[in-house]
Formats: C-alpha cells, structure tokens, sequence
C-alpha cells in the first residue's frame, strides 16, 4: 500500500518555531512513520502540495494548516486518515474534512473533545510513539525545568511564578537539541508546564514522567491514557496503524 503523508513544512529562523529543533508534532510523524508495517510505503508531502497525494492508496493528513478550503473539500471525498496534532481553527470545510475522515485521530482524550464539540465528530485519540528507553531517572536535583518552544501559550512566565512562589530554582530551556531537554529532565525534580491555552498532549510531559520528574501543569493540558506508561506508549503504533 503507497500512503502519502501530508504534513506542514517548518521555515527555520523563526522565533516561534525554531527549524533547527523539531516539535512534537514533527517527531509524532517520524516517530509513527518509523513503525510502518511490512508492505506500507509511506511519501511525506507537504500539505501545501497536496495534489500530488491524489493518486496514493490512502492519504493521511496530519496537518491542516496549510491546506486551503478547497484542498480539504476535495481531500474529503478521499475519506483520509486524518491525524491532527494541535487545537484546530473551526470552519466549514474543516468539519467537513474531519467527518469524512476515516478515521479522525486525536491527540489525547482532551483534544478530542474539544474537536467534538465544534466539529460535530466522534474522534479517537492517539499520543504517537515515544520511545521509552530515551529517557530514564537519573540523581535528582532541587531544581524545576521548564522546556517549550518560545511561544506565549507555552507558560514561561507562569512557570517562572510558580518556581518564585515555591522556591525553587528554575532552568529555562528553549531552541536547543532534545538530547539536552532530556538530559536536563534526567536531573530535576520538577517539570513545570502551565500554559496559558490547551496544549493537544505535550510530548514534554510523557518524556518528564519517564524522567521521573514531578508534573506540574494545569487544566490546558491534555494527558496520556492511564496505565502503565510503558504500555501505555508501545501501544500506540499498532492501534494507529490497525485504523489504516
């Protein structure tokens, strides 16, 4: 089966959205096209070229923003596999592209919820795969960690208020490698992250409880399932490509 995978290109040099370092909803994508089965090939294309993605056995559509009204019009009569990684603008045909979807995927229980209830869909959720031997506890610090991109929805300024009111040193990280983001994880006792809008399923989080960090978030956040995190994570892959 040819799958040709439909996804928003990230410019470098931005101050938001650093090209040099990938963001959850780019790895999510290397991340689940990794576990491809035996006899699924899979073509990234960008989302902005999503003609060429007409003449694929199926189309999974794992970001939106790009896509005009008409591209998703047309994309729905396709009934795609449809994977959204963030809180989604509402509109016309972006219902319409996610009833048509089949199926519509989530990131967390919480995102799709709130999806639900503009779109007038049944989502299911899917956290992507992280994989849970690249981060382990390592000897705990009295320090918090807050690691985002620089982004105002992404909590610095709250997370500098809660380490003020409780005492505790914190460490900012933004713009650098993953490897240094969990290295520093590896060694706090706190992860803090607060944002001020609903955030799908921060990859972040999961990779602090791996960490064995104590979370610090609030309500804005959506969470893994419950369970064994372990579990919880290898399951992922076979349950997104079981809806292809």
């Amino acid at each position: 089966m040819n799958v040709a995978w439909l996804h928003n290109v990230v410019g470098t040099g931005s101050a938001l959205l650093p090209g040099e370092h990938a963001g959850g909803g780019e790895m999510a994508d290397a991340g689940m096209i990794a576990h491809a089965p035996a006899g699924v090939t899979v073509t990234r294309i960008a989302a902005s070229q999503w003609e060429q993605a007409l003449g694929f056995d199926r189309i999974v559509i794992a970001a939106t923003d790009q896509l005009s009204d008409e591209a998703m019009r047309t994309l729905a009569e396709r009934k795609p596999f449809v994977w959204v990684h963030h809180q989604q603008q509402p509109s016309a045909a972006r219902a319409h592209l996610f009833r048509s979807a089949d199926p519509f995927v989530c990131m967390s229980d919480a995102h799709a919820l709130r999806e639900a209830a503009w779109s007038g869909t049944r989502p299911v959720w899917n956290h992507g795969w992280i994989d849970p031997d690249d981060v382990a506890p390592g000897r705990k610090r009295r320090e918090a960690l807050w690691a985002a991109r620089n982004h105002p929805q992404k909590g610095r300024i709250n997370a500098r208020i809660w380490a003020q009111r409780n005492d505790v040193p914190l460490v900012e990280l933004t713009d650098v490698s993953r490897e240094t983001v969990l290295a520093h994880m590896a060694q706090a006792q706190w992860f803090v992250f607060l944002p001020k809008g609903f955030d799908s399923c921060p990859r972040t989080l999961i990779e602090a409880e791996l960490a064995g960090c104590e979370i610090v978030t609030n309500q804005h956040a959506g969470r893994r399932d419950p369970g064994d995190i372990r579990e919880v994570l290898s399951a992922q892959p076979g349950k997104f490509w079981g809806w292809l």
